[in-house]
């Protein structure tokens, strides 16, 4: 009896080892297929792997992937709630069911989601996972115009990150996207004070100055990252850009009366010209012709003399 048990216990050993490995098989397939785009043949393979090896919870996770995917949401988040069910603090579980409830317009869960994902298990390089968790919630709130949330996520992932310019930057990025120039400013000036000479900070300050009204400031960092080696042909043009701005501001400190004057007249006549291209209705011979939301503008501009000269603005 006992060399028949031992036969029996070798056979079905061996069995379970060749249904394993023709699962994994179908799970590298699969893996292949998801990540060359063909998610309806990868579904048909983990299914296929799933037939050998149903009780993976890996396999059930890269199913739910490739079927969210291919856009079949129900069933995705079937794997996933019963995943989630066994495992709460899977980090790529929820993480995957963020990505669902996001596509599905589902605001508040998929905030919840991303949470869950950004503080769950990860196991290896877990600090690196929960910030790209986080800059995908970030991302999220900024295409869906959550300004104040996409702030909110990036002062945190600034704080959690002190000591690290690149992480710091990229939270100077998004601060200013979710029109929060000020605070984005204060991060590209820490990040350049961590990392002096970092080329994304100083870009990123000439670009928050210009936001706040910085034309100064503004041209200062756009040249010093030029001088320091940037490429990039717009960094060049916002120099441009904030330098002729500074020349033209007639608010700047210490000028004489004339100067102001001077500039005034400037910047009136460019915007003018401006005018004149994007709005011609303004300037419309013809008061008959000229559109009723343009009417007190163009008012407003047939009570000044045709042609300004400094003298007329004392």
């Amino acid at each position: 009896m006992i060399p028949m048990f031992t036969v029996t216990g070798v056979v079905v050993r061996l069995f379970h080892e060749k249904q394993r490995a023709i699962a994994e098989d179908w799970r590298t397939a699969g893996e292949v297929n998801l990540k060359a785009g063909r998610a309806k043949e990868a579904i048909e393979d983990f299914r296929s792997a799933l037939l050998y090896s149903p009780d993976s919870a890996l396999l059930q996770l890269e199913l739910a992937q490739a079927l969210a995917e291919q856009g079949q949401m129900d069933e995705a988040q079937n794997y996933l709630f019963n995943l989630r069910t066994r495992d709460p603090e899977n980090a790529q579980i929820n993480l995957e069911l963020a990505r669902i409830s996001a596509r599905q317009g589902n605001a508040d869960a998929a905030t919840t989601y991303y949470h869950d994902a950004m503080y769950g298990h990860w196991g290896e390089n877990a600090h690196d996972h929960r910030l790209a968790a986080r800059e995908e919630l970030i991302e999220y709130f900024l295409k869906t115009g959550r300004r104040d949330s996409a702030r909110a996520e990036a002062l945190s992932m600034a704080v959690e990150n002190p000591a690290d310019p690149e992480v710091r930057a990229q939270a100077g990025a998004y601060l200013l996207n979710a029109g929060d120039a000020s605070s984005a400013l204060a991060e590209f000036r820490r990040t350049e004070r961590l990392e002096p000479g970092n080329l994304t900070a100083l870009a990123g300050a000439g670009k928050a100055s210009l936001a706040l009204g910085d034309f100064s400031g503004a041209a200062r960092y756009f040249t010093e990252a030029l001088e320091r080696g940037a490429k990039d042909p717009e960094i060049a043009r916002e120099r441009d850009a904030a330098a002729q701005a500074v020349e033209l501001d007639p608010f700047v400190a210490n000028l004489t009366d004339t100067e102001r004057r001077r500039r005034v007249l400037q910047v009136f006549r460019a915007a003018e010209e401006r005018a004149k291209a994007c709005l011609p209705g303004v300037f419309a011979a013809s008061p008959a012709s000229i559109p009723d939301n343009l009417k007190n503008l163009a008012a407003q501009r047939a009570a000044l003399p045709k042609q300004i000269a400094v003298g007329d603005l004392t």
